[in-house]
C-alpha cells in the first residue's frame, strides 16, 4: 500500500546535526505553546477567516467546528502548535531533499516555516542590526503555521500528498486510485492548493508510463473518479468574494517567485551547460508548479479568471511551493565548474561566474548554513517571554 508504516518510518531526519536542529525547533514550539497557554492566547490559534479561500472547504470547516466545541481544546492546541508544525518541518525536509542536498533542504524547510503575521525575517535581521529586535513584541504575533485550519491543515495535507506522489513507484499502479481519491478530496480542504496537487498527479499519470502500459481507459477512470468526487463540492459551492473586490494584482510575488526563478534557472542552465534530460528527470515537477502559477497569474491579469492573488499566494504557495522554485538554482550553482572550450559557457565571464558561485555554495556552505539556522531559530523563538 502507498500509505503504510514505511511512510512514517521514512519521515525522520537521519543526519545527526540536522536532527539536533529540528529538536531545537521542537523545543521552541513547546515554549510557544506554554507561553500562549500562560497568557490565555491558545484560542487565538483556532480562527477561521473566510477571506483565506474561495471555494468553501467543507472538510476544514467541519473539523474546525468540532474543535471549537471540543472540551479538549488545549490538547488540540498542543497538536496544532507543536506536533503539526514539527511534522511539517520533517515533511518539508524530505521533499526539499529530493532536489537539493540535506543542509540546504533543512535551511529551506525552516525558512518556509518562519512566517509571522506582523513581521518577516528581513525585518528581524534589520532590527538586529539596529539593536531593537525586542521592540513591538506581542503574543498576537505568533508563527502563522500555528493557525487552524489554514494554513496548518492544508500545508500538512499538501506535503503528505506531494511526498507520496513524487515517491510513488510505477509498479504500485494498483494503488493509484488511492492517490486520486485523496488528491481530489484535498479540494474540500483547500481548493486552490488542490489545483496544484491534481495537475501534478495527472501529469504523473500521463508521463510515468502508466497510461502507455494500461491504455487510455485507465486514465479515463481516474478522470471520471476525480470529476465524480469534485462535482458535489463544485455544485454546492460559491465563490466567497465578488468580482469587484477580487482584482488585486501582486507584482511582487510575480517577479520574485515566478520570473526571477525562471530567469536565474535559464542563466545558470546556460553557464553550467546542464543536460536538458537531467532537468526533466530532476525538476519537472517544480517547473510544472511554476508553469501552473504563471498561467493562473496570466488569467487573472487578463481578467479571464477573477481571484485575489494575495489569497492565491498565501497558504501552500507561501509555505512550500515558492521556495521550491529556487531549488533548481541551488542545484545548478552547487555543480562542479567545467572549463568548456566551445559555446557561451566557455567565455571568460561565464567561467568566472560559475567558479565564484561554485566556491560560494560549496566551500562557504557550512558557515553560511549555521549562521542562517541560528538566526532563523532566534526569529522563531517567542522573545515575548523575556518582556
Amino acid at each position: 500500500m502507498i500509505i503504510n508504516m514505511k511512510f512514517f518510518s521514512n519521515a525522520i531526519i537521519n543526519q545527526k546535526p540536522l536532527l539536533q536542529f529540528s529538536l531545537l525547533y521542537l523545543s521552541i514550539l513547546i515554549i510557544w505553546y506554554v507561553a500562549l497557554l500562560n497568557n490565555n492566547n491558545v484560542q487565538d490559534v483556532f480562527n477561521l477567516y473566510p477571506n483565506s479561500f474561495y471555494f468553501e472547504p467543507f472538510i476544514s470547516i467541519y473539523i474546525f467546528e468540532l474543535i471549537k466545541s471540543s472540551q479538549i481544546l488545549y490538547i488540540l492546541a498542543a497538536i496544532n502548535i507543536i506536533v503539526i508544525p514539527y511534522f511539517i518541518l520533517v515533511l518539508m525536509f524530505k521533499v526539499y531533499s529530493k532536489f537539493i542536498e540535506p543542509k540546504y533542504a533543512f535551511l529551506f524547510s525552516l525558512l518556509s516555516l518562519s512566517i509571522s503575521s506582523e513581521k518577516n525575517f528581513r525585518d528581524f535581521l534589520y532590527s538586529i542590526s539596529q539593536s531593537n529586535y525586542m521592540d513591538g513584541l506581542s503574543y498576537a504575533d505568533f508563527p502563522l503555521i500555528f493557525k487552524f485550519p489554514f494554513p496548518s491543515l492544508s500545508t500538512l495535507f499538501f506535503l503528505f500528498l506531494f511526498y507520496s506522489i513524487i515517491n510513488i513507484k510505477k509498479w504500485e499502479y494498483q494503488n493509484y486510485w488511492i492517490i486520486t481519491i485523496l488528491s481530489t478530496l484535498f479540494f474540500y480542504i483547500n481548493a486552490l492548493a488542490a489545483v496544484f496537487i491534481l495537475l501534478l498527479w495527472f501529469f504523473v499519470l500521463c508521463f510515468d508510463g502508466y497510461k502507455a502500459k494500461h491504455g487510455m481507459k485507465y486514465l479515463l477512470f481516474h478522470i471520471t473518479l476525480t470529476v465524480a468526487l469534485l462535482l458535489p463540492g463544485v455544485l454546492e459551492n460559491s465563490v466567497v468574494e465578488n468580482r469587484e473586490t477580487t482584482i488585486t494584482y501582486d507584482y511582487y510575488n510575480l517577479v520574485l517567485y515566478n520570473f526571477l526563478p525562471l530567469f536565474l534557472s535559464f542563466v545558470f542552465f546556460k553557464i553550467k551547460r546542464i543536460d536538458p534530460y537531467e532537468v526533466w528527470f530532476k525538476f519537472k515537477y517544480i517547473y510544472l508548479f511554476l508553469g501552473i502559477e504563471i498561467f493562473i497569474n496570466l488569467l487573472v491579469y487578463s481578467k479571464i479568471f477573477i481571484i485575489d492573488l494575495n489569497i492565491l499566494n498565501k497558504q501552500v504557495l507561501q509555505f512550500v511551493i515558492h521556495l521550491l522554485y529556487y531549488t533548481p538554482i541551488i542545484y545548478y550553482l552547487s555543480r562542479q565548474s567545467i572549463n568548456y572550450r566551445f559555446g557561451p559557457e566557455s567565455n571568460r565571464a561565464s567561467i568566472k561566474i560559475s567558479n565564484f558561485f561554485f566556491y560560494t555554495f560549496t566551500n562557504l556552505k557550512k558557515p553560511f548554513f549555521y549562521l542562517l539556522i541560528i538566526l532563523l531559530l532566534a526569529f522563531n523563538f517567542p522573545l515575548i517571554i523575556f518582556v
